[in-house]
């Protein structure tokens, strides 16, 4: 087999043959074979092999085979040695065109990688980081001429213009940001498009994990717009747009986004109270998530006495800790298994008996509730049938009629219910054991808690 029938070689001339195509994008079509080289130098090799072998012709005296292959490489093959051998031998070689594969407005993506790596260095500036990653959005007329050329010639071995692209503005960007890459969490990602020829950045969040306490009742946990104008203004809301004036999601959100120069908050916590219940004991574990920040090693306790000042001793936080994206992710599906206690004013139909509190304490430890959707959150929350474990109940006689009780219930566990009954929606119910209405007229959270189970 000679030379020019080797597989590799044949289809690099068929492609040459039919496309302008560049060092870069020849040697990407077998980006996977070879190693220790770049796509450029396979694409050069391939190149100088043939060109040598159009120099062996010419110099056999086979004129015309030579001059074929030594034109196609000046012109297509877009191969500076070939212009020069062209010239030599007193050939005219077409204008060179522009690379099929990666040219943009007449310029390959590939020589402006040096002049963007500069615009990245410039995005950078003001923005705290570790770790970066770059990114690309390629034309589409540019991806599928690449598809179209791998089907052609079966290429099994090429690689993308978007990934090729992707390394060579890396390892150009990478001795100017003096940053580590990183393909799993970068801190921010440079995005290039190529079409438009702009540079984004993006900044990836900061999470923060810590645990609030609400000291006051009336506080919701989110923001909560007036339902009647849906945060526009209204009468019914003296023209505030909301039905609630803060909230424990503003009252850490803000100072944090402020400190670490975000763009947006959101506060993420585990499970929620009622507006009118209180968050006592050690608090509720959150993470406040902060967009596109500018500072991503921030004095956390400079930001805990922020919170704890903007919140008027309405809500407190204590220690904080950064935390990754997966802590976030396992803070929202422990929630429904954590184990919760409460303390609950209870009024009762009648007068309290000794008999009840024993019937209160024996019924409602160690079972498993049945409790379907509330009424209450019903226009929020889809109708659902929730099995439940209620670890146990303490209770003591308050007054004439009001029960104080103590439950440890599984996260999740709608307690003012489990009281109630909700018109038979959980199942059983302290109504329903003590034979008589049965209402919480308050409550509190008092302790959260990792579930041993």
């Amino acid at each position: 087999m000679s030379f020019l029938e080797s597989s590799h070689i044949e289809t690099s001339l068929k492609i040459i043959e039919r496309w302008h195509v560049c060092d870069y994008c020849l040697g990407r079509q077998f980006a996977w074979l070879g190693t220790g080289t770049t796509n450029r130098e396979r694409g050069r090799s391939i190149k100088l092999a043939l060109l040598m072998i159009a120099d062996e012709e010419l110099k056999k005296g086979d004129s015309e085979k030579g001059r074929e292959l030594v034109t196609l490489l000046s012109s297509k093959g877009m191969f500076a040695p070939a212009r020069l051998l062209a010239q030599e031998s007193g050939l005219d070689v077409p204008e060179e065109g522009n690379c099929v594969l990666c040219s943009v407005q007449g310029a390959s993506v590939f020589d402006k990688v040096p002049s963007i790596a500069e615009d990245i260095l410039r995005a950078a500036q003001g923005i705290e980081f570790d770790t970066f990653l770059v990114g690309s959005v390629p034309p589409a007329v540019l991806v599928d001429k690449q598809d179209e050329l791998g089907a052609e010639h079966s290429l099994m071995h090429s690689e993308t213009l978007k990934s090729h692209f992707n390394r060579e503005l890396g390892k150009a960007a990478q001795p100017l940001l003096q940053r580590t890459v990183d393909f799993e969490r970068p801190d921010v990602v440079f995005v290039y498009d190529m079409e438009k020829q702009r540079l984004s950045l993006q900044v990836n969040p900061v999470f923060i994990y810590g645990r609030y306490r609400k000291l006051k009742r009336g506080i919701p946990q989110s923001r909560w717009d007036c339902s009647a104008c849906r945060g526009r203004g209204c009468k019914e809301c003296n023209g505030t747009g909301r039905r609630y004036p803060d909230s424990i999601s503003e009252y850490i959100g803000e100072p944090t986004q402020r400190l670490l120069e975000g763009s947006r908050f959101k506060v993420h916590a585990a499970g929620r109270e009622d507006v009118d219940v209180l968050m006592l004991g050690e608090g509720r574990p959150f993470v406040v998530e902060i967009s596109e920040p500018r500072i991503r090693k921030p004095d956390l306790e400079k930001i805990r006495k922020a919170v704890n000042r903007h919140a008027r001793r309405k809500v407190e936080i204590g220690e904080l800790a950064l935390v990754t994206r997966g802590h976030l992710q396992r803070l929202k599906s422990e929630a429904s298994v954590n184990i919760k206690e409460y303390m609950a004013l209870i009024e009762v139909g009648r007068e309290v008996t000794d008999a009840d509190i024993g019937t209160l304490e024996r019924e409602f430890t160690g079972i498993e509730i049945e409790q379907r959707t509330p009424h209450r959150v019903a226009h929020r929350r889809s109708d659902l049938l929730r099995k439940k474990r209620v670890y146990h109940v303490r209770a003591k006689k308050r007054k004439k009629n009001i029960i104080e009780a103590s439950l440890r219930v599984q996260g999740g566990t709608y307690v003012k219910e489990l009281i109630s009954g909700d018109e038979g929606r959980t199942k059983p119910s302290v109504s329903e054991k003590l034979e008589t209405p049965c209402k919480c007229i308050q409550l509190d959270v008092t302790a959260i808690y990792a579930s041993k189970e």
